[in-house]
């Protein structure tokens, strides 16, 4: 059978996620075949995200906490979350399902899938870094959560549990420029943090053109980039080909993990997943001093920023946004970040080499992906709405659907926790 008449699994999506499906399905001796849209891969949410693998901060959003959290957003009173883009059916929608996942019981459950994910995923990075040819690349040392409010950082050392503090090290301010003195450039305001030794950083986007390379000429991937999927051939419960402008493509499997755009793709299939876009916006600047930069990784729990440094660039990321399928950059965004960035790292930097950027986020309500065979269809999968974390969870989602798609029992799923979940 010739390469033209095979019937390859085939992967919609060419973003961090759906990369590394194709790369573990691969791995298992599987023919796949990757499609996107765009002209090459990560050119959408995977593009310039913060680049931090945050496996202490994979916690769902939807809690006790949150509802206060929303109402301030409704009123332009909240600093981390606006709204935006008029109210639709799907916002309404997933309004109402992150509502009834605010109880603590949903809470526990949710936040538990989402860390089981990302510390797999986080057992996984350096043994794919280094096959992909970035284990040099890769910070994989730790991550840190900073405070400029001594309240605020009181009650987040209150609320860790006896898991979080497992892994989540508290730190005054001495401890913390000691360990990254560049943080001194944050001055006075600065009152301590965490260290987590499960965080790590690199570039998502190098990342994913890398492991994509790997895997079509060690594993034989193949890649069709600038084609848009018009539809499905369906036979009964079966997927038996994509379309592709004017032609079908013969598969035997398909795996959806194409982000927002994964709820369009399946709706006529009658497939409906409740994700939302929740917009972020990055900067990047090129270092010029290597050392009056960050060495390590950082959320500003307080100003509500991510600050990472790789390949010779420092980026810094933040907001949630509620505006739809919106991709526009708003300058009010961008003059925040080049302000923060400047006032504490501007020595580091060359503040006229900014590079701005806004991505679109596969959220859902209540935190954890759709990661499972769609119900209505036998050979149709999803891997999308990983949300902030796509990064932090992509290997474990990947590596998870690849065992259920060869029939093989996953290392995650066991136990009390359940992934099998789909639309």
């Amino acid at each position: 059978m010739t390469a033209s008449e095979s019937r390859p699994i085939i992967v919609i999506g060419a973003g961090i996620v759906g990369a590394m499906t194709a790369f573990y399905l691969a791995k298992r001796g599987l023919e796949v075949l990757v499609i996107d849209a765009a002209s090459r891969p990560a050119e959408v949410t995977s593009h310039a995200n913060a680049g931090i693998i945050a496996v202490g901060h994979a916690k769902s959003w939807a809690g006790p906490g949150a509802p206060l959290q929303i109402l301030q957003a409704l009123t332009g009173r909240s600093a981390s979350v606006v709204v935006t883009g008029r109210p639709d059916t799907a916002l309404m929608r997933w309004g109402l399902s992150f509502m009834m996942n605010c109880t603590t019981r949903a809470a526990v459950r949710n936040t538990g899938k989402l860390q089981a994910l990302s510390r797999r995923s986080r057992e996984l990075l350096p043994g794919v870094a280094e096959e992909v040819g970035l284990g040099d690349q890769m910070q994989l040392e730790a991550g840190l959560y900073i405070f400029q409010d001594h309240r605020q950082f009181d009650e987040y050392l209150h609320s860790l549990s006896s898991d979080d503090r497992k892994t989540l090290a508290p730190l005054d301010r001495e401890e913390l420029i000691s360990l990254d003195p560049a943080l001194a450039g944050i001055g006075h305001g600065l009152v301590g943090g965490l260290k987590s030794t499960l965080d790590a950083a690199g570039d998502c986007r190098l990342f994913t053109c890398r492991a994509l390379d790997h895997a079509g000429s060690r594993l034989g991937v193949r890649t069709l980039f600038g084609q848009k999927i018009t539809g499905f051939g369906v036979d009964g419960q079966t997927v038996h080909a994509v379309r592709v402008q004017n032609r079908e493509i013969p598969c035997t499997a398909v795996v959806v993990a194409a982000g927002v755009e994964s709820t369009d793709l399946l709706r006529p299939l009658g497939v409906s997943p409740n994700i939302y876009p929740v917009k972020g916006y990055s900067g990047t600047w090129q270092i010029t001093d290597p050392a009056a930069a960050p060495r390590l990784p950082y959320i500003d729990e307080t100003n509500l920023l991510a600050v990472a440094t790789y390949g010779g660039k420092l980026r810094a990321t933040f907001l949630a946004e509620f505006a739809g399928k919106d991709r526009s950059l708003a300058p009010e965004r961008t003059t925040h970040l080049q302000d923060y960035v400047c006032r504490h790292f501007g020595s580091a930097i060359d503040p006229k080499s900014a590079e701005f950027w806004t991505g679109l986020r596969p959220s859902t309500p209540e935190g954890p992906p759709y990661l499972g065979r769609v119900r209505k269809v036998q050979n149709l999968w999803i891997n999308s709405g990983h949300g902030q974390l796509g990064w932090t969870m992509a290997l474990a989602s990947a590596e998870y659907l690849a065992a259920r798609i060869s029939n093989d029992t996953p290392l995650l799923g066991s136990g009390c926790i359940d992934f099998r979940r789909a639309a």
